[in-house]
């Protein structure tokens, strides 16, 4: 099939490089004019993982992952453990270690696993049209594209969801607002090897592990 991705982020990416070993050819379109590093970093779990392995991506993920082999709940106010056990259960029982990944080096080693020429930058779908037996797909540069198979990976305001639903779905606010980034590994902050949570006052704070000694802090 002839199959076009509207999104180039970690969905539209890992579905199109699944499609590619599959057979298929596969374009993705991507809305923004340059890939930045934003999002600072996510968590894979083993079934997350499990899948990347699938596709051929054992080692490279495990390059990116940090090594996570404690969890603790730390009391923020006193510094008391409030719990803290091993994640090696875990591993044992589904046969795949966790990894806190930095989305930046996620995407880009994703982007590059599809192949950097079939991703097209500055294009953002403004319509698409279901015909008989192929859709076409409209841009802002005024561009279209025809496809077998259009998969819209195309995040939170997708055009794809509001042309399947036929209204576009409004964000709700969650009642919290948080937020992440990046810093370098302290055992000043939490042991190096574990994903520590500081609670207290109706609030957390989170560090976890990732490659190059870096720590994904989320509060």
């Amino acid at each position: 099939m002839n199959v076009v991705i509207i999104g180039a982020g970690m969905g539209g990416l890992t579905t199109g490089i699944a499609l590619k070993k599959f057979g298929h050819q596969v374009r993705i379109f991507e809305q923004t004019e340059k890939i930045l590093p934003v999002g600072a970093a996510i968590s894979l779990w083993s079934n997350g993982v499990k899948c990347l392995n699938y596709l051929g991506l054992t080692e490279k993920i495990a390059k990116l992952g940090g090594q996570m082999d404690d969890l603790a709940y730390v009391d923020g106010l006193t510094g008391d453990v409030m719990t803290q056990f091993s994640l090696r259960p875990l591993i044992e029982e589904v046969g795949q270690r966790p990894y806190p990944v930095a989305r930046a080096d996620l995407q880009n080693m994703l982007m590059d696993e599809f192949g950097r020429d079939q991703i097209y930058l500055g294009k953002k779908m403004v319509g698409l049209e279901d015909k008989a037996d192929f859709v076409e797909v409209h841009f802002a540069d005024g561009s279209s594209t025809q496809a077998d198979l259009l998969i819209g990976a195309d995040g939170t305001h997708s055009m794809t969801r509001a042309y399947v639903l036929g209204q576009q779905v409004q964000r709700r606010y969650a009642g919290y607002v948080n937020w992440n980034g990046l810093v370098e590994i302290s055992e000043d902050l939490a042991p190096a090897q574990q994903w520590t949570t500081y609670v207290g006052e109706g609030k957390r704070a989170s560090l976890m592990p990732v490659a190059d000694g870096r720590f994904y802090f989320f509060l």
